[in-house]
């Protein structure tokens, strides 16, 4: 910024007495020229004249009592996993044909999607090959049994065949339990079905005609689930981990407006160690398709607190790890509270002691008056300055 510079502009003799007795009514009108009031602190209070302008940057809200109080935490929808199948390949290949579309309603073992796979064609092949030698196993006995029945083959050679068929009976009970799983083993064509193992809803579908997949992808390709029934996932912060239960009301409100009351069916026994908090799990009746999975929303929670009082969350402050309040005791006169404090949504605090109902808390200016505790001097500092004075 240029400093603003000034210069003299001669005034007509007439108006010079006028002039200047007019800048001296001003200077002596000059608010700058009256001291302000110093607050005075004694302790942990602090007192103000009553004409301070600081007063003006103060202000204070009264605790209410509150016995019980609502949360509003985050939380978000989630499919039921009690009723979703998540399905990746079993087997690497390509995708051939799709067979379904999302949101259609499928059958447990309907086919989503036909993947075109080597490694399949390789398990169809050894299928095949395990029943040709069952064959011949079960042949190769028939003939050593009936040769040692002529006295011509020996117990050693019946015993072998014997055993080679019990071989290939275990491994062609090997390849057609594989068969029956991937649910397509009649014939060689290395077409692998993903086929739905619940009865429910194509809700998602990641997959392409000619798209790679394998057993390794980190994302299902296809999630069938029941869109009707979501679970709704809270977090619940950990320094409120011991009011949170089972059982307990929660209710969330959909895009309308319209709210959705349910009870908490779980809460984790663990805390999530990068989230530091807890995961708290409802079940919530979709039948209106009112939410989405994945839909991130704010759940309300009622709870207990015991006695205590609801004061606004930014009255509350953090000195030194410790919770103070300012509590207006008369016009004037603060005085800085340790306290107790937990946040409990929606803008409030619940204290448990340290404040009664109807005591004002200051909730603009706390800062200012913490800035002023500390910049008092201490009473040894200054009782050894009026000890000089008087000297």
């Amino acid at each position: 910024m240029t400093p603003m510079t000034s210069r003299s502009v001669p005034l007509p003799g007439a108006l010079l007495p006028v002039a200047l007795a007019t800048v001296l009514a001003a200077c002596s009108a000059s608010p700058a020229a009256v001291p302000a009031a110093v607050p005075a602190v004694e302790g942990q209070q602090i007192r103000f004249a009553a004409d301070s302008r600081q007063l003006k940057v103060l202000r204070s809200e009264a605790a209410v009592a509150a016995a019980a109080g609502q949360l509003q935490l985050p939380a978000r929808m989630a499919w039921d996993d009690t009723r979703t199948s998540y399905l990746r390949a079993p087997l690497s290949g390509q995708v051939a044909q799709l067979a379904a579309v999302p949101g259609q309603a499928v059958k447990a073992g309907q086919v989503l999607a036909w993947i075109a796979s080597p490694e399949y064609g390789q398990i169809q092949a050894e299928g095949a090959r395990g029943a040709a030698e069952l064959r011949q196993a079960t042949q190769e006995l028939a003939r050593v049994r009936e040769l040692h029945a002529a006295g011509v083959a020996s117990g050693r050679e019946l015993d072998e065949a014997q055993t080679a068929l019990a071989a290939s009976r275990a491994e062609q009970a090997r390849s057609q339990a594989l068969m029956r799983g991937f649910g397509n083993g009649q014939h060689i064509d290395q077409r692998l079905p993903l086929r739905a193992p619940i009865d429910g809803v194509l809700v998602e579908r990641n997959l392409s005609p000619g798209m790679s997949v394998g057993a390794d992808s980190e994302k299902p390709l296809v999630v069938v689930s029941d869109p009707a029934h979501l679970w709704l996932l809270v977090d619940v912060p950990e320094h409120l981990a011991g009011r949170i239960h089972a059982g307990q009301p929660v209710q969330v409100t959909d895009a309308t407006g319209a709210t959705v009351q349910t009870r908490l069916e779980h809460v984790a026994d663990y805390v999530d160690p990068e989230t530091r908090v807890i995961q708290a799990r409802a079940q919530i009746d979709n039948s209106a398709r009112r939410f989405k999975a994945g839909q991130y929303l704010h759940a309300q929670l009622e709870w207990s607190m015991g006695e205590g009082v609801s004061v606004p969350a930014d009255s509350v402050l953090l000195i030194d790890d410790q919770r103070v309040v300012f509590v207006e005791e008369a016009a004037g006169r603060f005085r800085r509270r340790d306290v107790q404090a937990e946040d409990i949504g929606n803008g409030r605090a619940w204290i448990s002691h340290g404040v009664q109902p109807g005591e004002k808390v200051v909730v603009d200016g706390g800062l200012l008056l913490q800035q002023l505790l500390a910049q008092a001097p201490s009473p040894a500092a200054a009782g050894h300055g009026n000890t000089q004075a008087a000297r």
